[in-house]
């Protein structure tokens, strides 16, 4: 109910007492139901739901995910596929697991058949020798892992390192792309000093990073921050998986890193591409994502406020929607799993 201040006003200003005093009581009375209705009307919007329980997310896709192996010519891939549709290839970042991406290729998998594939040097019986594989040779095998899995065109999104490999590709082979995403990459990034050293240290040390001395106060410097209480059980989480990763593999790709240069190709990559980038991200700041945008005429950039670099950990459902939407728009007739009767929506948000 509606109440009009101007009129009571001019009701309670009235010179006869009793129906001053009457109206004042209206007047009350009106703004009190104006108030219950408004906050009857505040407990009825559906309230964000809560985070979604990671480890639960990851016992759900081991379940459903089909585990493959492709022997190709550098080393053993181990190659993991979720849901039907049109196929996703989801390139990893640079000191990733697969459990760590569980929630966005759960969500993924609802309208794509999701693919995700493991880097050369991650499984020890894999083959690779480290040394004798380059960039180049990375997104060869990128390209391998679609022809092995007997694929069309596919949408490739890329994760920080992963970025660069899906860059490359869309300049070498537009064709196989209909449009692409990348989150928190780069066309070139440049070395601190204490990354360097920590890389000329790092290639002596055996295992995975678990093993590194000082590796947990590292992040907590870099990515702390980003996790806030809501999705704080996210966070040892992320340390575990992130141990996971074996020293050599990751020695061998910051050194890529350290030798890549993708701002002569950007010019000729026609694919639609979204970059997606965390304002916040301090491990690839955004001088390299507006470096990247303005050097890539096909690009659409997506700047998300208060967001660090590792999103598919902390905000996964946003990213998986807006990955989602982009490569899939709604058609005017609607969305997939839209609420119907005038439900609430159930999609999970970070």
């Amino acid at each position: 109910m509606e109440t009009n201040l101007e009129e009571t006003d001019s009701i309670v200003g009235s010179t006869d007492t009793t129906r001053s005093a009457e109206a004042s009581a209206s007047a009350a009375e009106a703004i009190d139901r104006a108030g219950a209705s408004n906050a009857d009307r505040v407990e009825e919007r559906p309230r964000c739901p809560a985070p979604a329980n990671f480890r639960a997310e990851i016992e759900a896709y081991d379940r459903a995910a089909r585990v493959t192996q492709w022997n190709g010519p550098r080393y053993r891939m181990t190659v993991r596929t979720l849901g039907e549709g049109p196929p996703l290839i989801w390139i990893p970042g640079i000191a990733s697991t697969y459990r760590g991406y569980a929630i966005v290729l759960n969500r993924l998998s609802e309208r794509f058949r999701t693919i995700v594939y493991d880097y050369p040097g991650e499984h020890k019986n894999d083959g690779a020798q480290l040394s004798k594989i380059d960039h180049d040779d990375l997104v060869d095998d990128f390209f391998g892992l679609i022809d092995f899995l007997n694929l069309g065109r596919v949408f490739p999104v890329g994760i920080s390192f992963g970025g660069t490999i899906a860059l490359k590709a869309l300049a070498r082979e537009p064709r196989r792309f209909p449009k692409a995403a990348t989150q928190g990459t780069f066309a070139r990034r440049e070395l601190a000093p204490a990354e360097r050293l920590a890389l000329a240290v790092c290639r002596h040390f055996p295992g995975k990073l678990a093993n590194l001395p000082f590796r947990e106060r590292v992040l907590r410097w870099n990515h702390g921050v980003e996790f806030p209480t809501p999705i704080a059980d996210r966070w040892p989480l992320y340390i575990e998986q992130n141990g996971e990763t074996p020293i050599a593999s990751l020695a061998h790709r910051v050194d890529l890193v350290s030798r890549i240069d993708l701002r002569p190709i950007l010019k000729n990559i026609t694919v639609e591409t979204l970059m997606i980038q965390g304002n916040e991200d301090r491990v690839n700041p955004r001088k390299y994502y507006d470096e990247l945008i303005a050097a890539t005429p096909s690009a659409r950039g997506l700047v998300v406020p208060l967001v660090g670099h590792q999103t598919h950990y902390t905000h996964a459902e946003l990213l998986a929607r807006t990955i989602d939407e982009f490569f899939l728009p709604c058609a005017p007739g609607g969305c997939p799993n839209e609420p119907k009767n005038g439900d609430a929506s159930t999609d999970d948000a970070s």
